[in-house]
């Protein structure tokens, strides 16, 4: 084979595989013309952060009282529909604080709701906060019940 022939050979390989080679990398490269949708918006975001939420509760009575509380822990996504619930069930007497955390992943919102029930007869009001929203128990009812809500 002549080094002319031998040249013009190299040059079409060389020539076929550029074409190639930019045909590819314009399908998988940087240079690919996309269309933006909301979808493809969303799924680009991080969702992967785990947050944690604070619930303060406080019972204002000087009396025995009963405490349940309940939320959702984790997120439901159109792929996982599990609920990890938060709950709780406790007797006391007096004054009383604590603060239930709560976790989500991704941008969620989770409410935590909490019921308190005066356990004696006295002629007091019971009054149950969770985070800033508060309710206090009447003369005809000894419950109050609250919830409350936090997202990110």
């Amino acid at each position: 084979m002549s080094p002319r022939v031998r040249n013009v050979l190299i040059a079409i390989i060389l020539v076929l595989v550029l074409a190639f080679s930019v045909t590819y990398y314009t399908k998988i490269g940087p240079f690919r013309i996309t269309s933006t949708t909301s979808e493809s918006y969303q799924t680009s975001l991080d969702t992967t952060f785990t947050t944690n939420f604070y619930y303060p509760i406080s019972i204002n009575y000087s009396g025995s009282w009963n405490l349940v509380y309940w939320g959702t822990n984790g997120t439901v996504t159109q792929y996982n529909f599990t609920h990890y619930n938060v709950k709780g069930n406790l007797t006391g007497s007096g004054n009383y604080e604590t603060t239930i955390t709560t976790y989500g992943v991704g941008y969620v919102e989770n409410t935590l709701c909490a019921k308190a029930t005066k356990l004696d007869s006295r002629n007091l009001t019971l009054a149950l906060t969770v985070l800033t929203q508060t309710n206090s128990t009447t003369g005809s009812n000894p419950s109050a019940e609250v919830c409350a809500t936090m997202a990110v």
